[in-house]
């Protein structure tokens, strides 16, 4: 799979002949230097026989793959490019160890790894001339293409791609790469890695008084929020933004789509407790008065109807009374036109 394959002479010449010229080049090279021991250590550790070794083989490698890539946080300019370097080198690795019928299970497992590193290293990363997010584009393109090539079963795929596409919060690789790959796999199985997490993250309330703290840590939720709206999928949607919300407007989000994904009394159960947190939502109150009407609670709704004309006498509410069959509900919408003319 390797991307170009050249006619030089240099290609006739033996394994022993390139160490020499390596070994004496990276002596005065740091980042030569590094690679070169990077790619001697692994193909040392893929190469071998020994009992001890294939047990713990992949530890090791992932350890070979961390120091190699580094654990820079928010790198500066010039060590983006020295990072982007190493992801060509591990590509380029992966892609020829492939070639040798190496184990593919523990290739990808490796490519998703240093993948991990690599997006977390990306984030905040002044990467002002692209070098480093072009290299990271191109080594997912890779593997992921090796994933869907090598990695027959869709249960597989769907635990070995969820991780790597969920840590990408910055968007550094573009959605739908992940998403139709995602897609490919295994549904049920991809489905079950959603829900675990949805039903593991923290419950948030919404209230009148947002600010940015509100929005912390939200880039995962926004994340799995994408995922779900690509897959199609309302129930588990409606429950991340049942967990989500932040405000009034995110929590009449989440009450349609409840309603949406058919749990319209659990909608009416959730949008009545967010109101008495927040009373005097206009948004909040016209969703319930909506629910209210689908499922023929006319009492309910002239109720709430009643009580936020009070807070704020707003001529909507004469309209959204002429919904309802109650006569109790037409004569207060006449009493409200009265006030209105006075």
């Amino acid at each position: 799979m390797l991307k170009e394959q050249h006619n030089s002479p240099l290609a006739a010449r033996s394994g022993q002949e390139w160490m020499l010229w390596f070994g004496r080049a990276s002596q005065h090279l740091p980042d030569l230097h590094r690679a070169f021991q990077f790619l001697e250590s692994s193909c040392e550790l893929l190469d071998s026989n020994d009992e001890a070794d294939l047990k713990s083989r992949p530890r090791k490698l992932k350890q070979l793959i961390n120091r190699f890539v580094g654990q820079a946080r928010c790198p500066s300019a010039q060590s983006c490019e020295r990072i982007a370097i190493r992801t060509q080198v591990l590509d380029g690795w992966l892609q020829s160890e492939l070639q040798r019928q190496h184990d593919p299970n523990l290739l990808v497992e490796l490519g998703a790894h240093g993948l991990q590193k690599l997006l977390a290293i990306c984030e905040g990363a002044d990467d002002k001339h692209g070098l480093l997010l072009k290299a990271v584009r191109e080594f997912t393109r890779d593997w992921l293409s090796i994933v869907s090539a090598r990695i027959e079963n869709p249960i597989e795929r769907a635990h070995l791609v969820y991780p790597v596409a969920m840590l990408d919060q910055a968007g550094l690789v573009d959605p739908s790469w992940w998403w139709k790959q995602i897609a490919l796999c295994d549904r049920h199985t991809v489905l079950g890695l959603l829900e675990l997490e949805i039903n593991e993250m923290n419950e948030m309330q919404p209230t009148s008084n947002v600010s940015w703290r509100s929005f912390d840590k939200r880039w995962r939720r926004l994340r799995v929020r994408a995922l779900l709206e690509y897959l199609g999928e309302k129930r588990l949607l409606a429950e991340l933004l049942r967990k989500s919300a932040v405000d009034d407007f995110e929590a009449v989000v989440a009450v349609r789509m409840l309603r949406d994904a058919g749990r319209s009394r659990d909608a009416i159960v959730q949008a009545e407790q967010w109101l008495r947190a927040l009373p005097r939502s206009p948004v909040l109150a016209e969703a319930l008065f909506d629910l209210y009407c689908e499922d023929g609670w006319d009492e309910e709704a002239l109720a709430l109807a009643v009580t936020h004309h009070g807070y704020d006498p707003n001529p909507v509410w004469i309209e959204r009374l002429g919904r309802l069959v109650l006569p109790a509900a037409k004569a207060q919408a006449k009493v409200w036109k009265k006030q209105l003319a006075a």
